[in-house]
């Protein structure tokens, strides 16, 4: 609306206040370079659950639009792990080689923990991982998982089935990626003796196994509770093969990558009892925070899912510790400044979020499962379960 003043237009005063502090930003941008961030994730292919860096990104756009960091923009490189450990590697070698990347923020990846662990440890590169997967993302001094990955959970789900569920007879479905086997079995060994005594099977799967057979097979073990450890489109082919053979009176339950809303509707039948150990706050809440979250994820055209609150976590840590660093921001002093960060409550997270100067990090064991319900998840048990602490380097 063009104002007026005295019955005269003043749009000149207006548009000289307007290019006065359009060149005046203009300056203040030129003497401040943006703030470059980095990611190696698995974007693509079968195995690919991009929706964390996804969710950074969107998340530092939001950042971006409101002034950045101390007027600092945000530039952020999300690149592809790839099909291959080389592949990882290589991406990696790009964002090391970038004085100017502080920090990695927001990966999920099979490769890059186990081939770039030590190469950003070199670097003095921290990783704040949005969606940890391989041992060695819980067994190094610069990567920082921000969710529980799958072994934290499958110690949590088991302890829900067994302590909360009050179970006896628990059947373990494991799928097998590629480098996550022993990440298991040493899950497995840290299990109490009265949550070991309580399995009743374990079996390993090969991504390319006949879950039909496999369905099959714990249907007639007579198990109480079957836990399945996939990814969602494991998942999506595990739930259609149980809904042709009859669901039963089992409790199904899976781990963080099944919390989604595609899961929710590709469940059928009104009597299904299945269950997810969400590593974060559950999204029906309606805290403050959990609508900032939808909002960024609407705004990035994004589902909701544990894999994007991951990434927006991680976001959202890193620009608390950009913010608090004095001078200029560098992979040293981000390093710094996150290392001595006191312990903090993050509105996501189930127990209090600290890194420190351990040389391995789990800052997020606590899981809260949800249960089915007529088409939506709703919180199962009002407690968060919580495994105990990793002892460094074991994951």
């Amino acid at each position: 609306m063009l104002s007026q003043r005295h019955g005269r237009p003043v749009w000149r005063s207006v548009a000289g206040a307007v290019l006065a502090a359009a060149c005046a930003t203009a300056a203040f941008a030129q003497s401040e370079r943006p703030i470059r961030v980095g990611a190696v994730s698995a974007l693509a292919g079968q195995a690919g659950f991009p929706e964390s860096s996804w969710a950074a990104a969107s998340y530092f756009n939001a950042v971006n639009a409101a002034g950045g960091v101390n007027g600092r923009r945000i530039e952020y490189l999300s690149l592809d792990e790839g099909p291959n450990p080389q592949t990882a590697a290589s991406a990696a070698r790009k964002l090391v080689a970038d004085p100017e990347v502080v920090a990695l923020v927001g990966g999920s990846g099979l490769f890059d923990c186990p081939v770039n662990a030590a190469t950003y440890a070199a670097a003095g590169l921290m990783s704040l991982q949005g969606a940890s997967v391989a041992p060695e993302c819980f067994a190094s001094s610069h990567i920082v998982p921000m969710n529980n990955g799958p072994y934290l959970a499958l110690e949590n789900a088991v302890a829900f089935a067994a302590e909360h569920l009050k179970h006896q007879r628990v059947c373990l479905s494991i799928l097998d990626l590629p480098g996550m086997g022993a990440g298991y079995r040493r899950s497995l060994d840290r299990l109490k003796p009265s949550l070991k005594s309580a399995l009743a099977d374990v079996a390993f799967l090969q991504p390319d196994a006949d879950f039909a057979d496999a369905v099959r097979d714990r249907l007639a073990r007579t198990c109480g509770a079957v836990i399945f450890t996939g990814h969602e489109p494991a998942v999506l082919r595990w739930l259609e093969e149980a809904q042709k053979q009859g669901m039963g009176s089992i409790d199904w339950i899976f781990l963080t990558p099944a919390y989604t809303d595609q899961v929710a509707k590709a469940i059928r039948s009104p009597q299904a009892r299945v269950y997810v150990m969400a590593e974060f706050e559950p999204w029906q809440s309606a805290s403050l925070a959990m609508l900032d979250w939808k909002r960024v994820m609407r705004q990035g055209e994004l589902p909701l899912s544990a894999l994007a609150q991951g990434g927006y976590v991680s976001a959202q840590v890193f620009v608390r510790v950009a913010r608090q660093i004095q001078g200029p921001i560098t992979r040293a002093t981000f390093a710094q400044a996150l290392r001595d960060m006191p312990e903090a409550e993050l509105s996501f997270l189930g127990m209090p979020f600290h890194v420190g100067q351990a040389q391995a990090h789990a800052p997020n064991r606590a899981s809260l499962p949800v249960t089915w319900r007529n088409g939506h998840w709703k919180i199962a048990a009002p407690v968060w379960i919580q495994a105990p602490p990793l002892t460094a380097p074991t994951p």
